[in-house]
């Protein structure tokens, strides 16, 4: 039987021409585990081929002899994303957590004392740091250091709050935040562990 005429049978269904074809790929499937195997450390090789495979029947299922293409030009892509796919499930978080159980963060949502930051701190020492990183009181990023972060006597704001409030982006408003407290960790290493 010719390569064309397994894969016509294959297509129709017939369970030893699939056969045939999957043998005859499956060194393909080996090739590109091994090409992406480093992006799942999880998962064992042998899983990967599973994946791959199931990728290669796929691609027999839904290929198209009427186009003129050739089947490995089919082939190729549908077990690479196969394999990427689970590989990259590994590494994919979630960009927010589904739940407060899930999160780090253990506040309580209708205490509002939790949002703001506690001054344990004289008001010297405050009236330092942002001097230290801010080259004055005056400035810009002092401003907004100050609403941010709910120093030197003013009510801590949310950064989106404090963007509008400032006419900036909320990038531009991280960026002054960020210069700060690069700024500070520079100057003061010991406060390493407040500056977040």
């Amino acid at each position: 039987m010719s390569d064309l005429q397994t894969l016509q049978n294959a297509i129709k269904g017939d369970a030893s021409s699939i056969t045939a074809l999957v043998e005859q790929y499956t060194p393909l499937v080996h090739k590109i585990v091994n090409k992406y195997a480093w992006m799942s450390p999880s998962h064992s090789k042998e899983d990967l081929v599973q994946e791959g495979l199931l990728g290669l029947v796929k691609a027999i299922e839904t290929f198209e002899i009427d186009r003129g293409n050739k089947f490995i030009t089919w082939v190729y892509p549908n077990v690479r994303i196969a394999v990427q796919k689970v590989a990259r499930k590994e590494t994919r978080q979630p960009k927010y957590p589904l739940s407060l159980e899930q999160s780090d963060w253990s506040g309580n949502l209708e205490d509002p004392v939790c949002f703001e930051v506690q001054e344990d701190y004289n008001k010297d020492f405050i009236h330092d740091l942002v001097m230290t990183g801010c080259g004055s009181l005056t400035s810009k990023r002092a401003q907004i250091v100050c609403d941010r972060y709910g120093l030197l006597g003013r009510p801590a704001m949310r950064q989106g709050d404090v963007a509008r409030k400032y006419g900036l982006t909320k990038q531009a408003t991280q960026s002054h935040l960020a210069r700060f407290k690069k700024i500070v960790r520079e100057k003061h290493p010991e406060l390493e562990a407040l500056i977040k």
